[in-house]
């Protein structure tokens, strides 16, 4: 449950994914993301997921993703 200061009662610092800011951060139980998330990013930090409420076009699900220490997306290429 939040208390509108972007900590929630258990005192994790929540971060933004998609258009709630309601996912814990540094949390490897994170109960916002659906399953298999969040997952390891390669900076160290934690890559969450939201369900968007768009469909993709083959009817599908679309997820958008966040790390929640460097703020990476999933679909980002790697820096060269």
């Amino acid at each position: 449950m939040k208390n509108g200061s972007g900590v929630d009662c258990a005192g994790m610092k929540l971060f933004q994914v998609g258009e709630e800011k309601n996912h814990r951060q540094g949390d490897r139980r994170c109960p916002e993301c659906p399953d298999e998330f969040p997952e390891p990013c390669r900076c160290g930090g934690l890559r969450h997921a939201a369900v968007c409420e768009d469909l993709d076009p083959d009817d599908g699900v679309l997820l958008i993703t966040c790390c929640d220490n460097c703020g990476r997306s999933g679909d980002e290429p790697d820096e060269n």
